[in-house]
């Protein structure tokens, strides 16, 4: 009951106000999560994608060490989840169209390596890309 003169006492909040500030907490929680799991997430495929380039270059400097080179293809497995294929393919240096005598004294090979492995339900990859120069032995001896 009010008096003339009183004025009215606080009385706390109304259920509406308290029930508009959990939904407004519910919210933002939601987001903190959902960010929170994307950066575990990215991750995770920042690791995968790490791996995957480090056994490429451990793959392509296998290849570089050899002293021969061919043309072809080949595929391997490193583990379990990641597996490789390599690409040999010879690069005519000179240009198509004219004929000419000139034998250049080294072969040009471009070396493809690609790396795939399936993450979740997708399969992703990384490739690597280098050109190798083997020189060709001479056939004729000197008199």
């Amino acid at each position: 009951m009010m008096y003339p003169g009183k004025q009215p006492t606080a009385r706390g909040f109304t259920l509406l106000e308290v029930i508009v500030a959990l939904a407004i907490l519910g919210i933002g929680l939601t987001l903190i999560i959902e960010l929170f799991s994307g950066g575990l997430r990215l991750g995770r495929a920042s690791e995968d994608y790490t791996k995957a380039v480090n056994y490429a270059s451990s793959k392509m400097q296998e290849i570089m060490t050899q002293d021969n080179v061919e043309e072809g293809t080949g595929e391997g497995e490193f583990d379990d989840r990641f597996r490789w294929q390599v690409e040999a393919k010879k690069v005519d240096i000179l240009p198509g169209e004219k004929s000419t005598e000139f034998k250049p004294p080294v072969e040009l090979y471009k070396l493809t390596i690609d790396v795939l492995w399936k993450s979740g339900s997708k399969e992703r990859s990384a490739r690597l890309e280098t050109y190798r120069t083997i020189k060709l032995g001479t056939d004729d001896k000197k008199s």
